[in-house]
Protein backbone atom coordinates (compact mmCIF):
# COMPACT_ATOMS: atom_id res chain seq x y z
CA UNK A 1 0.00 0.00 0.00
CA UNK A 2 1.00 3.79 -0.40
CA UNK A 3 0.48 4.78 2.92
CA UNK A 4 1.34 2.98 5.94
CA UNK A 5 4.78 1.15 5.98
CA UNK A 6 7.99 -0.07 7.84
CA UNK A 7 11.07 2.10 8.20
CA UNK A 8 12.61 -0.99 6.76
CA UNK A 9 10.61 0.17 3.61
CA UNK A 10 12.26 3.58 3.97
CA UNK A 11 16.08 2.02 3.65
CA UNK A 12 14.97 -0.29 1.03
CA UNK A 13 12.81 1.75 -0.91
CA UNK A 14 13.26 5.17 -0.32
CA UNK A 15 13.42 6.33 -3.92
CA UNK A 16 10.96 3.67 -5.11
CA UNK A 17 7.70 6.75 -4.81
CA UNK A 18 8.00 9.74 -6.62
CA UNK A 19 8.44 12.16 -3.57
CA UNK A 20 6.86 15.21 -5.25
CA UNK A 21 6.10 16.90 -1.80
CA UNK A 22 9.79 18.24 -1.62
CA UNK A 23 9.83 19.67 -5.32
CA UNK A 24 10.17 23.64 -4.56
CA UNK A 25 8.42 25.97 -6.75
CA UNK A 26 8.54 29.14 -8.36
CA UNK A 27 6.81 32.21 -6.70
CA UNK A 28 4.37 32.68 -9.41
CA UNK A 29 3.36 29.24 -8.64
CA UNK A 30 3.53 29.06 -4.75
CA UNK A 31 1.84 32.36 -4.38
CA UNK A 32 -1.72 31.31 -6.18
CA UNK A 33 -1.64 27.83 -4.65
CA UNK A 34 -0.73 28.93 -0.98
CA UNK A 35 -3.68 31.61 -1.55
CA UNK A 36 -6.06 28.71 -2.65
CA UNK A 37 -5.13 26.45 0.81
CA UNK A 38 -5.40 29.87 2.51
CA UNK A 39 -8.69 30.74 1.73
CA UNK A 40 -10.17 27.18 2.55
CA UNK A 41 -7.96 27.13 5.69
CA UNK A 42 -9.57 30.41 6.60
CA UNK A 43 -12.85 29.45 6.13
CA UNK A 44 -12.87 26.62 8.12
CA UNK A 45 -10.93 27.52 11.21
CA UNK A 46 -13.08 31.14 12.04
CA UNK A 47 -16.37 28.90 12.70
CA UNK A 48 -14.40 27.08 16.14
CA UNK A 49 -13.78 30.89 17.46
CA UNK A 50 -16.63 32.44 16.29
CA UNK A 51 -18.92 29.55 17.72
CA UNK A 52 -17.09 29.63 20.82
CA UNK A 53 -17.56 33.39 21.29
CA UNK A 54 -21.48 33.62 21.04
CA UNK A 55 -21.68 30.62 23.09
CA UNK A 56 -19.50 32.54 25.65
CA UNK A 57 -20.78 35.88 25.54
CA UNK A 58 -17.37 37.33 24.40
CA UNK A 59 -17.44 41.38 23.07
CA UNK A 60 -16.88 42.10 19.36
CA UNK A 61 -13.43 43.15 20.04
CA UNK A 62 -13.13 39.95 22.01
CA UNK A 63 -13.97 37.95 19.51
CA UNK A 64 -12.23 39.44 16.30
CA UNK A 65 -8.63 39.24 18.74
CA UNK A 66 -9.49 35.73 19.54
CA UNK A 67 -10.22 35.17 15.45
CA UNK A 68 -6.73 36.32 14.35
CA UNK A 69 -5.30 34.50 16.92
CA UNK A 70 -6.70 31.12 15.80
CA UNK A 71 -5.90 31.78 12.30
CA UNK A 72 -1.97 33.05 13.72
CA UNK A 73 -1.82 30.02 15.16
CA UNK A 74 -3.62 28.16 12.24
CA UNK A 75 -0.74 29.17 10.02
CA UNK A 76 1.69 28.71 12.05
CA UNK A 77 1.08 24.72 12.95
CA UNK A 78 0.73 24.93 8.86
CA UNK A 79 4.68 26.10 8.52
CA UNK A 80 5.69 23.65 11.67
CA UNK A 81 4.32 20.85 9.53
CA UNK A 82 5.79 21.82 6.16
CA UNK A 83 9.28 22.94 7.06
CA UNK A 84 12.31 21.53 9.28
CA UNK A 85 12.02 24.78 11.38
CA UNK A 86 12.66 22.71 14.83
CA UNK A 87 14.91 19.58 14.21
CA UNK A 88 13.65 16.71 14.28
CA UNK A 89 9.66 17.18 14.76
CA UNK A 90 8.59 17.95 11.15
CA UNK A 91 6.93 15.35 9.04
CA UNK A 92 7.57 17.72 6.06
CA UNK A 93 4.07 17.49 4.47
CA UNK A 94 1.72 19.42 3.08
CA UNK A 95 -0.39 19.29 6.17
CA UNK A 96 -2.49 22.96 6.74
CA UNK A 97 -3.74 22.46 10.29
CA UNK A 98 -5.97 24.97 12.35
CA UNK A 99 -8.88 24.65 15.03
CA UNK A 100 -10.12 21.72 16.52
CA UNK A 101 -14.34 21.57 16.40
CA UNK A 102 -14.06 18.86 19.23
CA UNK A 103 -12.40 21.98 21.60
CA UNK A 104 -15.43 23.68 21.36
CA UNK A 105 -17.60 22.77 24.34
CA UNK A 106 -14.94 22.79 26.56
CA UNK A 107 -13.58 25.94 25.94
CA UNK A 108 -16.98 27.36 26.04
CA UNK A 109 -17.56 25.67 29.62
CA UNK A 110 -14.08 27.49 30.88
CA UNK A 111 -14.89 30.75 29.87
CA UNK A 112 -18.27 30.47 31.63
CA UNK A 113 -17.07 29.17 34.62
CA UNK A 114 -14.50 31.11 35.22
CA UNK A 115 -15.04 34.74 37.25
CA UNK A 116 -14.04 37.09 34.26
CA UNK A 117 -12.82 36.95 30.52
CA UNK A 118 -9.28 37.00 31.10
CA UNK A 119 -9.18 34.64 33.73
CA UNK A 120 -11.00 31.89 31.93
CA UNK A 121 -8.23 32.71 28.54
CA UNK A 122 -5.56 32.31 30.83
CA UNK A 123 -7.19 28.57 31.96
CA UNK A 124 -7.88 28.00 27.95
CA UNK A 125 -3.93 28.77 27.29
CA UNK A 126 -2.17 26.63 30.47
CA UNK A 127 -4.03 23.99 29.81
CA UNK A 128 -4.11 23.71 26.16
CA UNK A 129 0.38 24.22 26.35
CA UNK A 130 -0.28 21.32 29.03
CA UNK A 131 -2.39 19.11 26.65
CA UNK A 132 0.37 19.94 23.79
CA UNK A 133 3.70 19.28 25.89
CA UNK A 134 1.67 15.84 26.90
CA UNK A 135 0.94 14.73 23.08
CA UNK A 136 4.62 15.97 22.21
CA UNK A 137 5.70 13.80 24.83
CA UNK A 138 3.97 10.58 24.17
CA UNK A 139 4.32 10.89 20.52
CA UNK A 140 7.12 8.16 20.46
CA UNK A 141 5.20 5.36 22.53
CA UNK A 142 2.06 6.68 20.53
CA UNK A 143 3.65 5.07 17.38
CA UNK A 144 3.35 1.55 18.61
CA UNK A 145 -0.06 1.54 17.94
CA UNK A 146 0.18 2.42 14.31
CA UNK A 147 -0.90 -1.62 14.12
CA UNK A 148 -4.12 -0.23 14.89
CA UNK A 149 -4.52 1.68 11.81
CA UNK A 150 -4.14 -0.88 8.98
CA UNK A 151 -6.20 -0.10 5.39
CA UNK A 152 -9.65 -0.68 6.24
CA UNK A 153 -9.31 1.44 9.28
CA UNK A 154 -7.48 4.64 7.20
CA UNK A 155 -10.11 4.08 4.47
CA UNK A 156 -12.64 4.28 6.94
CA UNK A 157 -11.49 7.51 9.02
CA UNK A 158 -11.20 9.22 4.83
CA UNK A 159 -15.02 7.66 3.85
CA UNK A 160 -16.07 9.36 7.81
CA UNK A 161 -14.61 12.49 7.23
CA UNK A 162 -16.07 13.15 3.78
CA UNK A 163 -19.39 11.82 4.83
CA UNK A 164 -19.25 13.58 8.08
CA UNK A 165 -18.14 17.47 6.10
CA UNK A 166 -20.93 16.69 3.31
CA UNK A 167 -23.68 18.18 5.35
CA UNK A 168 -21.37 21.84 5.42
CA UNK A 169 -22.39 21.63 1.34
CA UNK A 170 -25.80 21.79 2.16
CA UNK A 171 -25.84 24.08 5.27
CA UNK A 172 -23.43 26.93 3.26
CA UNK A 173 -25.94 26.78 0.39
CA UNK A 174 -29.23 27.42 2.40
CA UNK A 175 -27.42 30.17 4.43
CA UNK A 176 -29.26 31.79 7.20
CA UNK A 177 -32.01 28.99 6.85
CA UNK A 178 -29.49 26.24 7.56
CA UNK A 179 -30.43 23.91 10.03
CA UNK A 180 -34.16 24.95 9.95
CA UNK A 181 -35.78 21.92 8.20
CA UNK A 182 -39.14 23.61 7.69
CA UNK A 183 -37.05 26.27 5.06
CA UNK A 184 -36.27 25.85 1.48
CA UNK A 185 -33.33 27.45 -0.10
CA UNK A 186 -33.32 31.09 -1.81
CA UNK A 187 -33.58 31.14 -5.40
CA UNK A 188 -30.37 33.65 -5.41
CA UNK A 189 -28.71 31.05 -3.36
CA UNK A 190 -28.91 28.28 -5.39
CA UNK A 191 -28.73 29.49 -8.57
CA UNK A 192 -25.53 31.09 -7.76
CA UNK A 193 -24.12 27.52 -6.05
CA UNK A 194 -25.50 25.49 -8.92
CA UNK A 195 -23.89 27.93 -11.66
CA UNK A 196 -20.13 27.98 -9.47
CA UNK A 197 -20.87 23.89 -9.46
CA UNK A 198 -21.27 24.27 -13.19
CA UNK A 199 -18.68 26.01 -13.94
CA UNK A 200 -16.17 24.21 -11.74
CA UNK A 201 -16.53 20.89 -13.24
CA UNK A 202 -16.37 22.27 -16.66
CA UNK A 203 -12.54 24.38 -16.09
CA UNK A 204 -11.89 21.18 -14.10
CA UNK A 205 -12.04 19.17 -17.74
CA UNK A 206 -10.59 21.77 -19.62
CA UNK A 207 -7.74 23.93 -17.87
CA UNK A 208 -4.90 21.99 -17.95
CA UNK A 209 -1.17 22.45 -16.17
CA UNK A 210 -0.84 24.82 -13.37
CA UNK A 211 -4.51 26.98 -13.99
CA UNK A 212 -5.57 23.08 -13.67
CA UNK A 213 -4.42 23.14 -10.39
CA UNK A 214 -5.97 26.47 -9.28
CA UNK A 215 -9.48 25.21 -9.92
CA UNK A 216 -11.07 25.69 -6.72
CA UNK A 217 -9.66 29.15 -6.49
CA UNK A 218 -10.50 30.11 -10.21
CA UNK A 219 -13.70 29.55 -9.28
CA UNK A 220 -13.56 31.07 -5.69
CA UNK A 221 -13.23 33.80 -7.27
CA UNK A 222 -15.52 33.84 -10.15
CA UNK A 223 -17.68 32.92 -7.47
CA UNK A 224 -16.92 35.82 -5.36
CA UNK A 225 -17.63 38.53 -8.11
CA UNK A 226 -21.26 37.09 -9.55
CA UNK A 227 -21.95 37.37 -5.81
CA UNK A 228 -20.86 40.89 -5.39
CA UNK A 229 -22.84 41.70 -8.61
CA UNK A 230 -26.10 40.15 -7.22
CA UNK A 231 -25.27 41.84 -4.10
CA UNK A 232 -24.98 39.07 -1.11
CA UNK A 233 -21.51 40.11 -0.07
CA UNK A 234 -21.59 42.28 2.74
CA UNK A 235 -18.23 44.31 3.35
CA UNK A 236 -19.42 46.04 6.46
CA UNK A 237 -17.18 43.64 8.49
CA UNK A 238 -14.21 44.23 6.48
CA UNK A 239 -14.99 48.32 6.82
CA UNK A 240 -14.78 47.77 10.50
CA UNK A 241 -12.27 45.27 11.12
CA UNK A 242 -8.47 47.29 12.14
CA UNK A 243 -6.05 47.09 9.71
CA UNK A 244 -2.94 45.75 11.94
CA UNK A 245 -3.59 44.07 15.55
CA UNK A 246 -0.58 42.20 17.12
CA UNK A 247 -1.80 38.94 18.38
CA UNK A 248 0.78 38.02 21.49
CA UNK A 249 1.50 35.61 24.21
CA UNK A 250 -0.45 36.89 27.01
CA UNK A 251 -2.84 39.19 25.66
CA UNK A 252 -5.10 38.41 28.65
CA UNK A 253 -2.47 37.48 31.25
CA UNK A 254 -0.05 34.99 32.51
CA UNK A 255 -1.21 31.42 31.74
CA UNK A 256 -3.14 29.44 34.60
CA UNK A 257 -3.14 25.68 35.79
CA UNK A 258 -6.95 24.53 36.61
CA UNK A 259 -6.54 20.54 37.37
CA UNK A 260 -10.11 20.71 37.40
CA UNK A 261 -10.01 22.02 33.94
CA UNK A 262 -6.92 19.66 32.69
CA UNK A 263 -8.66 16.16 32.09
CA UNK A 264 -10.73 17.41 29.87
CA UNK A 265 -8.54 19.40 27.55
CA UNK A 266 -5.98 15.84 27.73
CA UNK A 267 -9.03 13.97 26.59
CA UNK A 268 -9.67 16.24 23.72
CA UNK A 269 -6.02 16.07 22.85
CA UNK A 270 -5.97 12.03 22.90
CA UNK A 271 -8.85 12.34 21.09
CA UNK A 272 -7.25 14.71 18.40
CA UNK A 273 -4.26 12.68 18.29
CA UNK A 274 -7.00 9.62 16.97
CA UNK A 275 -7.75 11.87 14.25
CA UNK A 276 -4.61 13.39 12.82
CA UNK A 277 -3.26 10.22 12.82
CA UNK A 278 -5.84 8.98 10.67
CA UNK A 279 -6.30 11.92 8.79
CA UNK A 280 -1.93 12.15 8.06
CA UNK A 281 -2.53 8.96 6.57
CA UNK A 282 -5.20 9.76 4.27
CA UNK A 283 -2.65 12.98 3.83
CA UNK A 284 0.46 10.68 2.74
CA UNK A 285 -1.44 8.41 0.70
CA UNK A 286 -2.50 10.84 -1.18
CA UNK A 287 1.32 12.37 -1.93
CA UNK A 288 2.55 9.25 -2.20
CA UNK A 289 5.24 9.46 0.84
CA UNK A 290 5.54 6.70 3.23
CA UNK A 291 4.38 6.34 6.42
CA UNK A 292 7.12 5.35 8.16
CA UNK A 293 7.48 4.91 12.20
CA UNK A 294 9.47 7.73 11.57
CA UNK A 295 7.13 10.07 10.01
CA UNK A 296 4.16 9.12 12.35
CA UNK A 297 6.12 9.94 15.47
CA UNK A 298 6.93 13.19 13.54
CA UNK A 299 3.52 14.19 12.62
CA UNK A 300 2.32 13.94 16.51
CA UNK A 301 5.59 15.47 17.71
CA UNK A 302 4.16 18.53 15.71
CA UNK A 303 0.62 18.12 16.67
CA UNK A 304 2.08 18.52 20.49
CA UNK A 305 4.30 21.35 19.36
CA UNK A 306 2.04 23.32 17.63
CA UNK A 307 -0.84 23.09 20.80
CA UNK A 308 1.64 24.23 22.87
CA UNK A 309 2.26 27.19 20.49
CA UNK A 310 -1.64 27.77 19.85
CA UNK A 311 -2.14 28.01 23.81
CA UNK A 312 0.61 30.14 24.07
CA UNK A 313 -1.07 32.64 21.79
CA UNK A 314 -4.32 32.58 23.08
CA UNK A 315 -5.90 30.38 20.55
CA UNK A 316 -6.97 26.38 20.88
CA UNK A 317 -5.86 22.72 20.00
CA UNK A 318 -5.57 22.33 16.62
CA UNK A 319 -6.05 19.54 13.62
CA UNK A 320 -5.34 19.07 10.28
CA UNK A 321 -7.96 20.38 8.02
CA UNK A 322 -9.66 17.50 5.88
CA UNK A 323 -10.59 20.61 3.70
CA UNK A 324 -7.38 20.98 2.14
CA UNK A 325 -6.89 16.90 1.71
CA UNK A 326 -9.59 17.71 -0.65
CA UNK A 327 -7.38 20.59 -2.32
CA UNK A 328 -4.43 18.20 -2.42
CA UNK A 329 -6.07 16.03 -4.53
CA UNK A 330 -7.88 18.15 -6.88
CA UNK A 331 -5.20 20.55 -7.69
CA UNK A 332 -2.56 17.56 -8.03
CA UNK A 333 0.30 19.64 -6.52
CA UNK A 334 1.26 18.20 -3.59
CA UNK A 335 4.36 20.10 -2.55
CA UNK A 336 4.85 21.27 1.39
CA UNK A 337 6.24 24.63 -0.14
CA UNK A 338 2.77 25.25 -1.23
CA UNK A 339 0.81 24.67 2.27
CA UNK A 340 3.89 26.05 3.88
CA UNK A 341 3.32 29.45 2.09
CA UNK A 342 -0.37 29.26 2.83
CA UNK A 343 1.03 29.07 6.77
CA UNK A 344 2.98 32.33 5.96
CA UNK A 345 -0.31 33.90 4.71
CA UNK A 346 -1.93 32.60 7.54
CA UNK A 347 0.44 34.50 9.70
CA UNK A 348 0.21 37.59 8.08
CA UNK A 349 -3.64 37.20 8.09
CA UNK A 350 -3.43 36.50 11.81
CA UNK A 351 -2.23 40.36 12.32
CA UNK A 352 -4.42 41.99 9.51
CA UNK A 353 -7.93 42.04 10.36
CA UNK A 354 -9.38 43.05 7.53
CA UNK A 355 -7.96 40.09 5.71
CA UNK A 356 -9.55 37.56 7.41
CA UNK A 357 -12.72 39.64 7.14
CA UNK A 358 -12.79 39.99 3.61
CA UNK A 359 -11.98 36.37 2.96
CA UNK A 360 -14.84 35.46 5.90
CA UNK A 361 -16.93 37.78 3.37
CA UNK A 362 -17.39 35.22 0.96
CA UNK A 363 -21.32 34.37 0.77
CA UNK A 364 -21.76 30.62 1.94
CA UNK A 365 -23.67 29.85 -1.49
CA UNK A 366 -20.24 30.24 -3.12
CA UNK A 367 -18.61 27.89 -0.67
CA UNK A 368 -21.84 25.72 -1.11
CA UNK A 369 -21.24 25.42 -4.78
CA UNK A 370 -17.28 24.05 -4.18
CA UNK A 371 -18.05 22.16 -1.47
CA UNK A 372 -19.05 18.90 -3.31
CA UNK A 373 -15.51 18.65 -4.84
CA UNK A 374 -13.67 19.11 -1.82
CA UNK A 375 -15.25 17.04 0.45
CA UNK A 376 -16.46 14.99 -2.15
CA UNK A 377 -12.94 13.74 -3.31
CA UNK A 378 -11.82 13.06 0.15
CA UNK A 379 -14.35 10.18 0.03
CA UNK A 380 -12.98 9.15 -3.32
CA UNK A 381 -9.31 9.10 -1.92
CA UNK A 382 -11.17 6.82 0.78
CA UNK A 383 -12.37 4.04 -2.01
CA UNK A 384 -9.15 4.16 -3.76
CA UNK A 385 -7.51 2.90 -0.02
CA UNK A 386 -10.21 0.40 0.44
CA UNK A 387 -9.76 -1.23 -2.71
CA UNK A 388 -6.46 -2.90 -0.77
CA UNK A 389 -8.97 -4.53 1.39
CA UNK A 390 -9.68 -7.65 1.85
CA UNK A 391 -13.29 -7.92 2.26
CA UNK A 392 -13.42 -12.19 2.17
CA UNK A 393 -14.80 -14.07 5.31
CA UNK A 394 -13.86 -11.06 7.89
CA UNK A 395 -16.54 -7.84 9.20
CA UNK A 396 -14.43 -5.51 7.46
CA UNK A 397 -17.80 -4.32 5.30
CA UNK A 398 -20.13 -4.03 8.70
CA UNK A 399 -16.52 -1.82 10.45
CA UNK A 400 -17.26 0.62 7.24
CA UNK A 401 -21.09 0.31 7.31
CA UNK A 402 -21.09 1.51 11.12
CA UNK A 403 -18.74 3.84 11.61
CA UNK A 404 -20.14 6.04 8.76
CA UNK A 405 -23.42 5.45 10.53
CA UNK A 406 -22.30 6.88 13.56
CA UNK A 407 -20.13 10.08 12.40
CA UNK A 408 -23.49 11.07 10.37
CA UNK A 409 -25.75 11.57 13.76
CA UNK A 410 -24.34 14.35 14.54
CA UNK A 411 -24.47 15.95 11.54
CA UNK A 412 -28.44 15.03 10.91
CA UNK A 413 -29.17 15.49 14.84
CA UNK A 414 -26.61 18.12 16.24
CA UNK A 415 -28.33 18.31 19.33
CA UNK A 416 -28.45 14.26 19.78
CA UNK A 417 -26.06 14.07 22.25
CA UNK A 418 -26.78 17.50 24.53
CA UNK A 419 -28.19 15.17 27.54
CA UNK A 420 -25.53 13.37 27.80
CA UNK A 421 -22.43 14.43 30.44
CA UNK A 422 -19.87 16.64 29.08
CA UNK A 423 -17.38 14.21 28.20
CA UNK A 424 -19.82 12.17 26.08
CA UNK A 425 -20.69 15.00 24.07
CA UNK A 426 -17.02 15.90 23.80
CA UNK A 427 -16.27 12.61 21.93
CA UNK A 428 -19.23 11.53 20.15
CA UNK A 429 -20.47 15.34 19.25
CA UNK A 430 -18.09 15.53 16.61
CA UNK A 431 -18.65 12.83 13.83
CA UNK A 432 -15.36 12.86 12.66
CA UNK A 433 -13.75 12.12 16.12
CA UNK A 434 -16.90 9.15 16.87
CA UNK A 435 -16.66 7.98 13.43
CA UNK A 436 -12.66 7.12 14.01
CA UNK A 437 -13.14 5.64 16.96
CA UNK A 438 -15.72 3.07 15.71
CA UNK A 439 -13.45 1.89 13.15
CA UNK A 440 -10.78 1.80 15.47
CA UNK A 441 -12.67 -0.64 17.83
CA UNK A 442 -14.63 -2.32 15.72
CA UNK A 443 -11.64 -3.22 13.77
CA UNK A 444 -9.96 -4.10 17.05
CA UNK A 445 -12.62 -6.26 17.82
CA UNK A 446 -13.03 -8.16 14.36
CA UNK A 447 -9.70 -8.63 13.20
CA UNK A 448 -7.94 -8.93 17.14
CA UNK A 449 -5.92 -12.08 16.00
CA UNK A 450 -4.34 -10.63 12.94
CA UNK A 451 -3.61 -7.29 14.63
CA UNK A 452 -2.06 -9.12 17.65
CA UNK A 453 0.24 -11.03 14.51
CA UNK A 454 1.09 -7.37 13.14
CA UNK A 455 2.00 -6.07 15.92
CA UNK A 456 4.57 -8.61 16.18
CA UNK A 457 5.84 -8.03 12.84
CA UNK A 458 6.06 -4.48 13.41
CA UNK A 459 7.98 -4.86 16.27
CA UNK A 460 10.83 -6.97 14.41
CA UNK A 461 10.71 -4.44 11.81
CA UNK A 462 11.62 -1.48 13.86
CA UNK A 463 13.95 -3.27 15.61
CA UNK A 464 15.98 -4.20 12.13
CA UNK A 465 14.66 -0.36 11.38
CA UNK A 466 16.68 0.96 14.06
CA UNK A 467 20.12 -0.59 13.58
CA UNK A 468 20.37 1.03 9.81
CA UNK A 469 18.22 4.72 11.37
CA UNK A 470 21.88 6.49 10.51
CA UNK A 471 22.19 5.13 7.19
CA UNK A 472 18.78 6.55 6.16
CA UNK A 473 19.21 10.14 4.87
CA UNK A 474 17.50 12.71 6.56
CA UNK A 475 15.26 15.53 4.00
CA UNK A 476 15.53 18.89 5.64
Amino acid sequence: MKGVTSDMSEKTNVNALPDTTDRKLPLGEILPLGFQHTVIAILAAIPVPLIISASAGLSAEQTRFFVSSVIFAAGLSSILAALNVIPRTSPLIPMAMGANFSVIPVVVSTLKEAKSVSEGFQIVAGSTMLAGLFCFLIANYWIKLRHLFPPVVIGTNLMVLGTALIPNTYHWMMGKKAYDLTQSIDHRSFFIAFGIFLFHILISKYLKGFLGNLSILIALVVGMLAAILLGMVDFTPVIEAKWLDFTLPGHYGFSKLDLAALPSYVIVMILGMVEVSGTAMGIHNIVEKEMTQKQFGRTLKTLGLSTLFSGLFNAVQPTAFVQNLGILDLSKEKSRYATAAAGVMLVIAGFVPKFSALISAVPKPVLGGLGFAIFGVIIGSAVNILKQVDFEGNQNMLIIGLSVGVAMLPSTYPNFYVGFPQLVQNIFGSGILSGALTAISLNFFFNFKSLIKSESSSANVAAESEKGDSKVASIN
